[in-house]
């Protein structure tokens, strides 16, 4: 997830007041508010009446719930576990399966994030499509086919697609969706399974440069620095709290609980809750309960059900997951099933959670446990490409294990990974595995 050229900053993420009121105003009427009047008035507002767009901000923020609204929305830990069904019982894995699977992770993410770095922008699903068409390389089976790099941008790639095209990978290139995986080992390295919230802010504050934080980050971020209290740091001016920025966050959790999806999924809350609500934290637990899983040897269609148990089931998130299962299991194609999704979603953000999370869904079940075809899959949705691949390759790279994984894929990235979290820099996957695995051990000879 990046969203920043050199030169300039999408107004979808502004935090001017056009895009605090427009982006609450789509995360009201996504909860069912009745928003008609406001989005009327909104239309016909210039983009420079800032007191007038404050003021409708505010009176979004006011508008009532529907009263038969279907959804779970909680957001407190206590009240999300009292919706939860009892957890199944794990199959642990160890020894030297476990140390593969681990390093698959890492590496199926790095691998899965660049895959589809240079599209996240701008490549929505049909123009994606017809420019691998030209390019003899549909469906995706590599990284990004761009002739010259220095051009790309006249392609309509951004300027971060430098070293992420096929035949020019040479390591790791920095990206905060693998920052946020690095800064979640360094977490639970710090502070242990029982790290909180506060200690997340501390770690994002000294460890951060913020314009490397976006959205529900950033709005986070300086909301902390303007000492705005923890409880209301992610509801103070953040429409974006039900974005995917909480999701990306939660792999680290799913490789510390290999095999136990629930405490995977309770284990990213408090770095979830900081920034997100409702959804936005569901989507964390939901992504680190389905990579846990991914360790143990279930097919694609059985991750995704069980990962349904560690979520509420009446959640936005849950029948958005459970649709996308029943076109898969009634024999629609992929292409048919993201046409429904590009549909439903057809007026939500392309890095809102729910959307994202039905895409995700649909790359590990189409993609049928091959670790391209499910990366693939999921740059190909057009929507937050590298990071739901991210995810994607985390899942498929703790099922297959790192020396399953396609050479094409993982070679050039000759283990390496340059982070931007302050103290880490350029450094080994291969070290990160180890440290993760160092942890899980930890975990298990404490019992």
């Amino acid at each position: 997830m990046e969203y920043f050229s050199q030169f300039e900053v999408p107004l979808e993420i502004s935090q001017e007041p056009v895009g605090l009121a427009r982006n609450e105003l789509a995360q009201a009427a996504e909860t069912g508010r009745d928003v008609g009047a406001l989005r009327e008035r909104l239309t016909e507002l210039d983009d420079g009446d800032h007191d007038e767009l404050l003021k409708i901000y505010q009176e979004i923020l006011a508008l009532p719930a529907p009263r038969d609204w279907p959804h779970f929305e909680g957001s407190a830990l206590e009240d999300i576990q009292s919706e939860l069904p009892p957890a199944n019982s794990t199959n642990p894995i160890s020894g030297d399966e476990l140390a593969d699977r681990v390093h698959g992770a890492w590496v199926g993410r790095v691998a899965g994030n660049m895959l589809g770095k240079p599209w996240e922008m701008g490549w929505e699903r049909r123009r994606m499509k017809a420019y691998l068409q030209d390019h003899d390389a549909y469906p995706l089976t590599d990284y990004a086919p761009i002739e010259d790099e220095a051009r790309a941008a006249e392609q309509g790639f951004l300027l971060f697609a430098y070293g992420v095209s096929r035949g020019r990978v040479d390591g790791g290139v920095r990206d905060d969706d693998v920052d946020y995986t690095v800064l979640g080992l360094h977490l639970l390295q710090t502070y242990g399974p029982g790290y909180t919230s506060i200690d997340v802010a501390r770690e994002w504050l000294f460890r951060f440069p913020v314009y490397q934080l976006y959205t529900a980050e950033r709005a986070v971020y300086q909301n902390l620095i303007r000492k705005v209290a923890l409880e209301q740091v992610a509801e103070f001016e953040n429409p974006y709290r039900e974005w995917i920025g909480a999701l990306i966050r939660a792999d680290i959790y799913g490789y510390l609980n290999p095999g136990n999806p629930r405490a995977a999924a309770l284990l990213a809350y408090p770095d979830a809750a900081l920034s997100h609500r409702a959804n936005g934290i569901y989507g964390a637990m939901w992504a680190a309960a389905l990579i846990a899983i991914g360790f143990t040897d279930t097919s694609p269609t059985q991750s995704i059900r069980d990962s349904l148990q560690h979520i509420p089931p009446t959640s936005r998130l849950a029948a958005e997951i459970t649709t996308v299962l029943a076109d898969f299991e009634a024999g629609l194609t992929w292409d048919t099933t993201m046409d429904k999704l590009d549909a439903r979603w057809r007026d939500t953000s392309w890095v809102h959670v729910l959307p994202n999370a039905g895409a995700l869904t649909a790359a590990i079940l189409w993609g049928e446990g091959d670790y391209t075809a499910t990366v693939a899959l999921a740059v190909q949705s057009g929507l937050d490409t590298d990071s739901i691949a991210a995810t994607a390759g985390s899942w498929a790279g703790a099922r297959l294990g790192a020396r399953a994984l396609p050479t094409h894929l993982t070679t050039p990235l000759r283990d390496h990974y340059t982070s931007a979290v302050f103290g880490y820099g350029a450094s080994l996957i291969s070290s990160y595995a180890e440290h993760t695995l160092r942890l899980i051990e930890t975990a298990t000879e404490k019992g």
